[in-house]
């Protein structure tokens, strides 16, 4: 198998083009689509909502009559950059490294390399994680703060990518954990009303940790589930099951055409914080499949440092040795946004407030 030329930053996208990116269930699930990279660092984020324009009837004679098209929501963006790195030092390969045996006959240079290739998935793992809560991000709010961090790790610069179109969230009046609360009216109204403005059917629930329990100890759903005749059955079917560590099958809600899923999965905030991709008692109701992940291309100085180079990828890896400090770098640049098709695709339930 041939070595991977570390320093070079042609050779190391060749690699990660070959490397598997790791799951992420909100990007996999609603932004799956990844259109080429554009070859400038900017890039056209369109999105639309969908049209409900009636033909209209003319007389007999009548040439036609001229109609409005449906516009879209258009605006350029630089994608904001992330850069992801790891240094390593002379004494970071004086002792073993993760997994190498007490009696390891592994050369520094070795252990150097493979030190390298494991930050390679790991800085990548990174970077998903991140699209991953952008998508956390406009999945319930409609938008996504940006926040930039110099090379002191602490000025930081915000910016806003806004989706104005989207206005579909519904805070119950009745919250979910109380007697009373109408959850199958509040999931069959927001259900209709992506309908309506999307023109399909949303065929995914995706919950928060807590909303299971809501679910189950709902007097309404209770009474269904109580009576097991073909009626309930067919409306309703819960059977929790997990799918992955932190993915779990709640059941079907088969009236709505719903699969209804828990979402727990959690990330470290850039304030060292355990924190969920997804609030706690959020419901997400979707139609899944239809957004994107818009690249722009990343210029970086080139090997030599005598000019820049323009890279266009996904993921940029870029290798810089100083043999001042002794210290060699490991950076994975990448320029990204996350971007609907239709604003009308998802809605949001807010089930306690």
């Amino acid at each position: 198998m041939p070595m991977i030329e570390y320093n070079d930053t042609i050779s190391l996208m060749a690699a990660m083009e070959r490397m598997k990116p790791p799951a992420s269930f909100l990007l996999d699930t609603f932004f799956p689509q990844v259109p080429a990279t554009a070859t400038t660092n900017m890039i056209m984020v369109e999105y639309r909502k969908g049209g409900r324009r009636l033909a209209p009837f003319i007389v007999k004679g009548s040439k036609g009559v001229n109609m409005k098209r449906d516009t879209s929501s258009s605006a350029t963006y630089i994608p904001p950059m992330v850069g992801p790195r790891r240094t390593i030092a002379p004494e970071d390969l004086a002792h073993r490294t993760f997994g190498e045996t007490v009696y390891s006959t592994m050369t520094e240079a070795q252990r150097a390399a493979q030190m390298q290739a494991r930050d390679l998935v790991e800085l990548q793992d990174m970077i998903v994680n991140r699209k991953n809560k952008m998508a956390a991000d406009i999945l319930t709010t409609g938008k996504c703060e940006i926040k930039g961090y110099a090379d002191d790790g602490q000025t930081v610069t915000v910016d806003t990518v806004e989706f104005n179109e989207w206005t579909q969230k519904l805070t119950p009046s009745t919250h979910w954990d109380q007697p009373g609360a109408t959850i199958y009216s509040d999931i069959k109204g927001m259900s209709e009303t992506i309908q309506e403005n999307a023109g399909q059917i949303p065929t995914l629930m995706l919950c928060g940790k807590n909303v299971e329990e809501y679910l189950i100890d709902n007097a309404e759903i209770a009474k269904w589930l109580a009576i097991p005749n073909r009626e309930n059955l067919a409306m309703l079917s819960l059977a929790p099951r997990f799918v992955s560590p932190q993915i779990r099958r709640i059941g079907l809600l088969q009236s709505l055409n719903l699969e209804i899923y828990s979402y727990a999965e959690t990330y470290i905030d850039d304030d060292n914080t355990l924190k969920p991709f997804l609030g706690d008692d959020d419901v997400i109701i979707a139609i899944p499949g239809r957004g994107r992940q818009l690249h722009g291309a990343v210029t970086l100085l080139n090997e030599s440092g005598t000019s820049y180079n323009t890279y266009i990828g996904q993921y940029v890896p870029y290798y810089n040795g100083n043999k001042d400090t002794q210290e060699m770098s490991l950076t994975v640049y990448s320029r990204f946004l996350l971007a609907p098709t239709w604003a009308d695709d998802w809605a949001l339930i807010k089930t306690k407030g």
